[in-house]
């Protein structure tokens, strides 16, 4: 008798594209390097349940729709804890990137069949009316100022990823020239730094946004933020940085990160984000701490993620 293959469960974005990425074609696949499927969209009530045999969860969608399902275990107080593969259809997959996870599905999936576990940390950001969780960053300034302009344009006229990538660097780039540095106080192991900033980052994997790798040291399971603070001194170098990533250059980011696993903030600007998400508040201290080891993700093994 053959042995039934192993059983996943698949979260897929149906919006994230057509053909190759539908629904239809995405079991197909999977199914065909023989595993079982459980399909459940994410623009319905994901995980309501799960069988215990499930060997682990398939997330197919861009950044967002990995953070939504992983907020969403995450709010279920991993109740249904698996390890999580990733089928990246996003525009800038910054999530897989630093998993050197293959954007080719064929590839990807085979790659499964002998995996390694990555162990993923999340981030906890205490002190706003509702404890929130990131999976890429938490930051302030300029990158959530960015996704506010963004979300007011009209990008009917935008087609392709490139198209978009760089829509998003034009925007970032004049905004970096033009906003107002703000004040702030952050607290990290015991020193004190106050100064003003266009931008603050806690970084928990290396890219930010339209592939900006603002952290290249930054590794998801070391148990360490990396925090990127761009100072008003700072501004002329990001934006020559930004200058020559729209340039289709490939600049190494000129500022270093402080390394730590815990800090307090009082930011006292409006802009903040965590992950995809605008955050309102009120200016008050945050404290970010790390959830070691929290996750476990689906990589591929050296010798595989090498010739792929």
């Amino acid at each position: 008798m053959k042995k039934p293959g192993k059983l996943v469960r698949l979260v897929h974005n149906p919006t994230a594209g057509e053909g190759d990425y539908s629904r239809k074609n995405i079991v197909k696949l999977i199914e065909s390097h023989g595993y079982r499927c459980v399909y459940s969209s994410s623009k319905n009530k994901i995980l309501k349940s799960i069988s215990p045999e499930t060997e682990f969860i398939v997330i197919a969608g861009g950044d967002g729709t990995i953070r939504k399902t992983i907020i969403t275990l995450l709010n279920k107080k991993l109740k249904y804890k698996r390890p999580i593969a990733l089928l990246p259809f996003g525009t800038a997959n910054n999530i897989a990137s630093s998993l050197n996870i293959p954007s080719n599905n064929a590839i990807n999936i085979h790659s499964w069949a002998e995996y390694n576990l990555k162990k993923f940390d999340v981030g906890q950001v205490v002190g706003l009316k509702k404890t929130a969780y990131f999976i890429e960053s938490f930051g302030f300034g300029i990158f959530p100022r960015l996704m506010k302009d963004l979300e007011k344009m009209d990008t009917a006229h935008i087609k392709t990823p490139e198209q978009e990538f760089k829509l998003a660097l034009e925007t970032l780039f004049s905004i970096s020239k033009n906003y107002q540095s703000v004040p702030f106080k952050l607290e990290i192991d015991g020193q004190l730094i106050e100064d003003k900033a266009i931008m603050i980052e806690v970084m928990n994997i290396s890219y930010l946004g339209p592939q900006l790798k603002i952290s290249k040291d930054a590794d998801s399971e070391d148990g360490f933020f990396d925090v990127v603070i761009v100072t008003e001194k700072d501004r002329k170098k990001m934006e020559t940085y930004l200058s020559n990533k729209i340039g289709l250059k490939d600049p190494v980011f000129p500022i270093k990160p402080i390394r730590t696993k815990s800090l307090h903030i009082n930011w006292k600007g409006k802009d903040m984000h965590a992950d995809d998400q605008i955050i309102k508040t009120n200016h008050p201290i945050l404290k970010i701490s790390l959830i070691d080891s929290l996750l476990e993700m689906v990589t591929p093994s050296k010798i595989k993620a090498a010739k792929s």
